[in-house]
């Protein structure tokens, strides 16, 4: 077990699942990103001059420069996309999931069994390929975006298991947990309106 994730834990709270981020899917995402980057600035590389326009007035930028500036923004966010994910770390106890981050300082967030609404699970491709996908866990948090023409949209904003191996394991942990919570729920509305009969 991660020594980070040890130190926070409650007494007499064990952990039953503990994961990281896939590695080879890690090494797979970024190989990707960085062809992109380089295809997408390659691109603009190859311009001798791009026309644009600013506050009205038709203006010219050399295409090098506009290349090499989205060869460097894209290396530096596949980096640190990369290093990121790279230290992650999951742990799942009998009452609560934690998910440990942070590349300076140690973040934690735990998410409590009684705050999750929904739990999704997403494999994609490269998912596919490496046997890997990604447990998005729903606890009502919403974020706002602009949908175009001026509407404001709303989408869930989901607490993210990333490229873990065995996601349907973990699914199957959490979901069992849900419904028995659900159960007990309702089984305790139950009871307490056949006393008020």
């Amino acid at each position: 077990m991660n020594p980070d994730i040890s130190n926070i834990l409650e007494s007499n709270e064990k952990v039953v699942w503990q994961g990281i981020v896939n590695r080879k899917a890690l090494v797979a995402f970024l190989i990707i990103s960085l062809i992109v980057t380089f295809i997408i600035g390659g691109i603009f590389f190859t311009q001798q001059t791009i026309n644009y326009t600013s506050n009205g007035q038709p203006k010219q930028i050399s295409g090098s420069i506009v290349g090499i500036v989205i060869m460097l923004i894209g290396l530096l966010l596949s980096l640190l996309s990369f290093f990121s994910d790279m230290v992650k770390n999951y742990a799942i106890t009998k009452k609560r999931v934690i998910i440990k981050s942070g590349l300076i300082g140690t973040d934690f967030k735990s998410i409590y069994f009684d705050q999750i609404k929904n739990i999704i699970v997403d494999v994609g491709l490269i998912g596919k390929i490496f046997s890997v996908g990604s447990v998005k866990i729903d606890i009502g948090k919403t974020e706002i975006y602009s949908g175009g023409k001026g509407q404001v949209r709303t989408k869930t904003a989901y607490d993210v298991l990333k490229h873990i191996d065995a996601p349907y394991e973990v699914y199957k942990y959490l979901q069992k947990t849900l419904e028995g919570r659900k159960e007990s729920l309702y089984s305790g509305r139950a009871d307490k309106e056949s006393n008020l009969r």
